[in-house]
């Protein structure tokens, strides 16, 4: 990796920006990340308010203060047990006798007998007199008194219910109230809740796009289609209607920011700006594509007028245009469209870094002006667009490029610029497991080894197959420890990202992808990729395409050409004699289904496979158009030189 000298008088802030990224989930702290994330900040409402205000947490927030009140009510409630005793009532032992029991009760119809109340208690007396006879009868009575002994009662087991209830002084007088908030509640909030609920699921794919916006980039992506047509397709998703449509008296605004986009156009590229002003498109989307030419050019449409609001706008449109190009990537990969593909990853760095398509990389590093690279590359024979071209400057000259900046400043570019990953291939092999070369129909695996630092010259020869495994068995020791990368300089773009990389393997002749991507983080010294797929049909050396495309800066990405020769299953060499004992496997087992396939083929083992594209043989002297039937999978090969 390429190592930048710093001043001296730098050295202090530094250490003070390496401290920072360690708290920090080692963010980006240069001056235009720092000033863009504060804009953000101010921008964006505040999380507390947000919290405080959404309908989620006030009802969660009611929830929780009736259970507390509820809790209060059942602590504070007095338990009354009333426990009917015939022993108490009679004043006797429970291991009392009959005629103990009988002078009790003799003794107690003297005193409360009603015939023998005193007056005025009368009816006191004629209560307790009730109880003494019932407790008189159970103790008397030999099965009364096992039921009571055994269950407590004198009829035997009793049976017993439990309830809650709400409290007495929430109820009484207002009962129609609560039968009211009851109805509201569970028989018109519970349905409403679980139907929006449901009908949101429905609206969504599984990527949270909405169902309506993949209609309408299915209808509007095209295989030919450019960035420009990609912006205009995307601009129409359903989302930025709902949550980001025009609003009143913000035309006069967008006219003054498409005049300034049309100036930026004409200034660097020479070209003119087509402002859509008429009625043939929605509204909203004239709006979203005017927000999007304005960020990745980078017009400041607060100069320009605009509101709070539209500002909102704007990066609530950049950040779901980075998400809804998931959408388009599933239709590309789908369709096997290889330049699409390649040119909606392209969007997503523009995306991320906020350049114009087309423009030099090197403005991704802060302070790097257009006006700044004019004015240096006016009299140079080859003039510097590129970050790797800076990496590869001496000193002295670096210094004489970056002479309009400060010290501070300089020290944000070198940083951002050591701060890009630069991967290279180390080795990009083909193998399948068991054998020692690529037979028609096996399940191949492409190996690839890239390296995150300086880059290394690799000659990538099939002949690399026939290499040991314990190199890869190291790798895999080394992922469980493996490092992360920082979180990428994204000055623009409103929130943090880690690094990525698209890997996969395509035929730019026939404009098709062979092998759909595979996505990899944290490369930070080397990584070994595997990427398994289906072999092709027939023999022959097949040329492929390698793609690393970074889904985060420009002007990283890896495209090489990889061969594979494909030899026939004649070539493997004789196997092993076994015992004779040992049976041949049967049809419908594992075993015998992968004999049928190693000398078979895989199109053969499989029943119904598709026509696949051309495919040209060892021995043919010439291309061929023609379509053949047997091929399973789009392969395009070259002639054996062999």
């Amino acid at each position: 990796m390429v190592v930048f000298p710093v001043p001296r008088k730098s050295l202090i802030r530094v250490k003070i920006v390496k401290w920072k990224a360690s708290k920090n989930k080692d963010v980006c702290h240069c001056q235009t990340c720092e000033i863009e994330r504060k804009i953000t900040n101010s921008v964006k409402p505040s999380t507390i308010k947000k919290l405080l205000t959404s309908p989620k947490f006030l009802f969660l927030v009611i929830g929780w203060i009736g259970i507390v009140l509820l809790t209060m009510q059942v602590a504070n409630a007095e338990i009354k047990t009333a426990t009917w005793d015939p022993y108490e009532i009679m004043g006797i032992k429970e291991s009392a006798t009959l005629p103990e029991i009988k002078k009790a009760y003799k003794k107690l119809s003297l005193v409360y007998h009603p015939d023998k109340a005193k007056a005025g208690t009368e009816k006191e007396s004629e209560e307790r007199f009730i109880d003494i006879t019932k407790a008189y009868k159970v103790l008397t009575d030999e099965d009364a008194r096992r039921n009571f002994l055994e269950f407590g009662h004198p009829d035997g087991k009793q049976t017993f219910t439990m309830g809650v209830a709400l409290p007495k002084g929430l109820v009484e007088g207002n009962g129609m109230y609560v039968l009211g908030f009851y109805a509201l509640a569970f028989g018109l909030g519970l349905p409403y809740f679980i139907a929006r609920w449901w009908y949101r699921s429905r609206r969504l794919t599984k990527d949270k796009i909405l169902n309506k916006t993949m209609g309408v980039f299915v209808k509007g992506l095209k295989e030919e289609d450019s960035y420009k047509d990609i912006i205009y397709t995307l601009s129409g998703a359903i989302e930025f209607k709902e949550n980001a449509d025009i609003r009143p008296k913000e035309e006069k605004m967008l006219n003054a920011i498409n005049g300034s986009i049309a100036e930026e156009m004409e200034n660097r590229f020479g070209e003119k700006f087509d402002r859509l002003s008429d009625n043939s498109i929605a509204a909203y989307r004239r709006k979203a594509r005017t927000l999007l030419y304005a960020y990745l050019l980078r017009v400041d449409i607060s100069k320009k007028g605009a509101s709070n609001q539209l500002i909102k706008d704007q990066k609530f449109i950049v950040d779901k245009s980075i998400h809804l190009l998931q959408g388009f990537m599933q239709i590309a990969t789908v369709k096997q469209w290889l330049n699409v593909s390649c040119a909606l990853m392209e969007l997503q760095q523009n995306l991320m870094q906020a350049t114009f398509p087309g423009e030099p990389n090197i403005k991704q590093l802060p302070h790097i002006t257009t006006s700044l690279l004019r004015r240096y590359n006016r009299n140079k024979k080859t003039p510097v667009n590129t970050v790797q071209q800076l990496s590869a400057m001496s000193e002295d000259e670096r210094k004489g490029m970056l002479k309009p900046l400060s010290d501070s400043e300089y020290l944000d570019v070198m940083e951002v610029a050591q701060r890009i990953p630069k991967l290279a291939v180390e080795k990009a092999v083909f193998k399948v497991i068991g054998d020692k070369i690529v037979t028609t129909g096996a399940i191949i695996t492409f190996i690839l080894k890239l390296r995150n630092g300086e880059i290394v010259s690799v000659e990538v020869d099939q002949k690399e197959q026939n290499e040991d495994d314990d190199e890869e068995e190291l790798l895999e020791e080394k992922k469980k420890n493996k490092k992360s990368l920082p979180l990428a300089h994204t000055p623009y773009y409103a929130g943090e990202k880690k690094p990525c990389w698209w890997i996969f393997l395509g035929d730019p002749k026939v404009n098709r992808i062979l092998v759909p991507h595979k996505k990899v983080t944290d490369i930070v010294d080397e990584e070994t990729v595997k990427i398994p797929f289906p072999g092709p049909p027939k023999p022959g050396v097949y040329t492929f395409s390698l793609f690393v495309k970074s889904d985060t800066y420009i002007g990283t990405d890896i495209v090489q050409d990889v061969k594979l020769k494909v030899h026939d299953p004649s070539d493997l060499p004789p196997e092993e004699e076994v015992d004779d004992s040992i049976s041949e496997p049967e049809e419908d087992s594992i075993a015998g289904q992968m004999k049928m396939m190693r000398e078979q083929g895989l199109a053969s083992a499989l029943a119904g496979g598709s026509a696949g594209k051309k495919v040209e043989n060892d021995d043919s002297d010439s291309d061929s158009d023609s379509s053949d039937d047997d091929n399973d999978a789009n392969y395009v090969t070259e002639s054996d030189s062999e």
